[in-house]
């Protein structure tokens, strides 16, 4: 190659290079390109000796001119992340520009945030969505390291030896509350799944975490699959599914979020919460207890995605109430048309089916519960649903979505078990 550049002679001298592995540089059959890059490394220069002599040894070899691309300076160098006391952790490791997340994703390849693409070598993906705004929320990476933390296996964390057994009525009702989110819990992994694949990869902690929910989904799935059989020995009655077509039907992903993350989860939370009250044995009450932690990090996600929205999106004024209403409206639909959730839980809460009127009212308190807690989750992050749903709170309201989610409407025909078509 021609003698080295009095910058490359600078960078070499600086690498601890010594006058005879210069000259031997010069005298080789390396590239300028080569060098620049080995320079870009701190190797030892006996080592560089050692390459300098594969390269003139055998320079047929493929390898011999390689031009070293990967030593090419391709982010911030000279960062040492730290493991924090609960390990090295996303959070540890994004630090300087790696921590860095743009408003908007400039790449449409696989490119890993903080790295360049090679000149010529580029491969365009087929992702949908590269602005932050339509899919973060702050904390998200923690979210993410929470949910491998917490991860549980159904086969061997619940004790299936020694669950107890319970009354016919009774085991029938927890197999159908165990069939009806199940359900919900498959049509949660199709969808999360779809959406997975559109956020670009300048946006991997997101990405990330919403892995671990169609994981958390199919887990769901399995345990209550395997809850309903090891008892009763039947699948109950699927639902009608009004509040997942909302989730198949959202155009926007922040618009399945909401009716996901937030409307439904907020329910699905409440509901495995208060399986401490419901619930029948010990099995059922470890069960639900775990599945609500992991809904309540869906919930956040949800909710702080929803914070970010609606602070930094344009058109969150206009969009957002037309959301809330349709993801509302499928579970309004969903509650008051569909009756076998809650006669399984009144069946619950009354320990058979001698006290129903008992168990009916223990339904009505849940489902005032569950609506307050809806308003003031929402109310917590910031957007405010306690004065369009006035009515939960004795007020008047015209929103005949939100009137249907009143305590009285998703408890209607709890005792007689029929829906409104069956009345009309």
């Amino acid at each position: 190659m021609p003698p080295l550049s009095p910058a490359q002679k600078m960078r070499a001298q600086v690498r601890g290079w010594p006058a005879d592995l210069i000259e031997r540089v010069e005298n080789s059959n390396t590239s300028g390109r080569q060098i620049d890059n080995i320079l870009n490394i701190s190797i030892e220069p006996d080592r560089v000796s050692k390459w300098l002599e594969f390269v003139d040894d055998n320079p047929e070899h493929p390898f011999a001119g390689a031009q070293l691309i990967m030593f090419e300076d391709g982010g911030e160098t000279g960062l040492k992340p730290t493991a924090s006391e609960d390990g090295m952790r996303l959070s540890d490791v994004d630090i300087g520009s790696y921590g860095h997340v743009p408003d908007v994703w400039g790449y449409r390849n696989d490119l890993p945030r903080g790295t360049k693409p090679v000149p010529g070598m580029y491969m365009p993906a087929g992702y949908a969505i590269y602005d932050r705004t339509e899919i973060w929320a702050d904390g998200v990476a923690d979210l993410y390291e929470d949910a491998i933390r917490d991860r549980w296996i159904p086969a061997t964390d619940l004790d299936w030896e020694n669950r107890e057994e319970l009354a016919p009525e009774v085991e029938r009702a927890t197999g159908q509350i165990c069939a009806v989110y199940s359900t919900y819990g498959i049509a949660e992994q199709k969808v999360i799944s779809k959406w997975l694949e559109e956020i670009s990869y300048g946006f991997h902690e997101v990405k990330l975490f919403l892995a671990t929910q169609v994981y958390d989904a199919g887990r769901k799935v399995e345990a209550l699959r395997k809850r309903a059989l090891h008892g009763s020995g039947i699948i109950g009655k699927a639902p009608l599914s009004d509040v997942s077509e909302s989730w198949y039907n959202a155009l926007t992903f922040t618009d399945m979020i909401i009716a996901l993350d937030v409307v439904y989860k907020s329910y699905e939370l409440t509901a495995f919460e208060c399986a401490t009250d419901w619930a029948r044995s010990d099995f059922d009450r470890d069960l639900f207890a775990r599945l609500a932690e992991d809904s309540k990090r869906h919930l956040e996600y949800g909710l702080k995605h929803l914070e970010w929205y609606n602070r930094y999106a344009e058109r969150a004024e206009m969009e957002l109430p037309i959301f809330f209403i349709k993801a509302e409206g499928g579970l309004a639909s969903e509650m008051a048309q569909s009756p076998i959730e809650r006669e399984a839980l009144a069946v619950l809460y009354a320990d058979g089916v001698e006290r129903l009127d008992a168990g009916v009212e223990e339904l009505r308190k849940l489902r005032e519960k569950q609506y307050h807690d809806y308003l003031h989750r929402l109310h917590d992050h910031g957007f405010n649903r306690i004065g369009e749903a006035a009515g939960i709170l004795g007020l008047a309201t015209q929103d005949p979505l939100l009137k249907a989610l009143t305590p009285e409407a998703l408890t209607e025909g709890a005792t007689a078990g029929t829906t409104a078509t069956d009345r009309d």
